[in-house]
């Protein structure tokens, strides 16, 4: 079931940002000849061809591609649909359109996600009860695990409430019901709240404690004119705080490389996949917010000026304007071409990296 999911979430961010392409060249009237899910080391599993575009899927699916006519050299026939004989702008317009693509994904997943859990707030921690002993005085008293306890601020002081209770009747606030693990905060949904009274023995009442950051939440009804408002508002502050943060780790990655040191926080697919699969385990809203996360790291990551990247073409098309002389063709392809090589080994070192990090611990 992992394996599926992480295929379908692979396949929408790829799409998406493909379908970026796709949809800027068709409105400037540029042939699009192939889109493709998978990159074309090998033979396609199929291609099946619509109008003048042909449609292929291929076996190794960590990526994509739209080939548009024209593309990388100028052509002699059809000059009028050639991504090659547009000015600067256009070409700037559908190369930056996926990347536009993947962070319209992530603003539509918040949005989706914030109308059916609420609108998030302020985020606060709380004493939560990981599990609980067998026979204990929390058990007896009938405390459960996923309990929050909302009149004790940290876990020093349920300790010292149960040292100095031993004997006597402890009462503690409880907050339970279901929860959404979010990766900013946990979402505390259908909420009772109880009081217990607990005995504390020999200055225990048998459970294992955490502080987690709970973050509240304020459902937003449609009726309301201002919900969509709202929505939009939490979504878009969502988009610029993860982005930052994804932009934060790729210059502590920028900055570990070029100290020599080994980046941390780094993950390749298999990583990914590993994420994916215990994100899923939490259930649909966590796995929404994981895609839309992942879909923001997809586009800042083909904003980065590399070959054979959004970003890297993007920049030949400035330099282009700086230099106001176009740069070789086959001087760009080639350099695309290392590029693309140097990616490729990087994630297969990455990969190693989670392979190693995970089952070789």
């Amino acid at each position: 079931m992992t394996f599926l999911i992480f295929l379908g979430v692979l396949s929408v961010l790829v799409l998406i940002h493909e379908f970026g392409h796709f949809a800027a060249a068709k409105i400037f009237g540029i042939k699009v000849e192939e889109f493709a899910l998978g990159l074309p080391f090998t033979r396609a599993i199929f291609k099946i061809t619509f109008g003048e575009t042909q449609y292929a899927l291929y076996p190794l699916l960590f990526g994509g591609f739209v080939k548009l006519h024209g593309e990388e050299q100028q052509v002699t026939s059809n000059k009028k649909q050639s991504f090659f004989e547009r000015g600067k702008k256009q070409r700037l317009l559908v190369l930056s359109a996926g990347i536009f693509m993947n962070v319209i994904l992530a603003l539509c997943l918040f949005v989706a996600l914030y109308l059916m859990i609420g609108v998030p707030g302020e985020t606060r921690e709380l004493v939560t009860i990981d599990a609980v002993q067998v026979g204990s005085p929390a058990e007896k008293a009938g405390i459960k695990a996923g309990d929050r306890i909302a009149n004790v601020a940290k876990i020093l002081d349920l300790q010292l409430m149960a040292k100095t209770g031993t004997g006597k009747v402890v009462t503690l606030q409880i907050r339970r019901g279901e929860t959404i693990a979010l990766f900013e905060g946990i979402v505390e949904k259908n909420t009772q709240e109880l009081a217990i009274d607990v005995v504390p023995e020999n200055g225990v009442i048998g459970v294992s404690i955490g502080e987690y950051p709970y973050v509240t939440t304020t459902q937003c009804p449609m009726t309301n004119v201002q919900c969509p408002i709202r929505l939009v508002a939490a979504s878009v502050k969502a988009t610029s705080v993860w982005g930052s943060k994804i932009l934060d780790g790729f210059r502590s990655i920028g900055k570990s490389l070029m100290a020599g040191k080994k980046p941390e926080g780094v993950a390749g697919p298999i990583g990914i996949y590993q994420l994916t699969g215990v994100v899923a385990g939490e259930g649909i809203f966590p796995l929404m917010e994981l895609v839309a996360i992942l879909s923001l790291n997809l586009a800042i990551f083909n904003v980065l000026p590399i070959p054979a990247l959004d970003g890297g073409r993007i920049f030949f098309v400035w330099l282009e304007w700086a230099r106001r002389k176009r740069v070789s063709p086959e001087l760009e392809a080639k350099i695309n071409g290392w590029g693309m090589a140097v990616l490729l080994a990087l994630m297969a070192l990455i990969s190693l990296q989670d392979v190693i990090r995970i089952w070789w611990k």
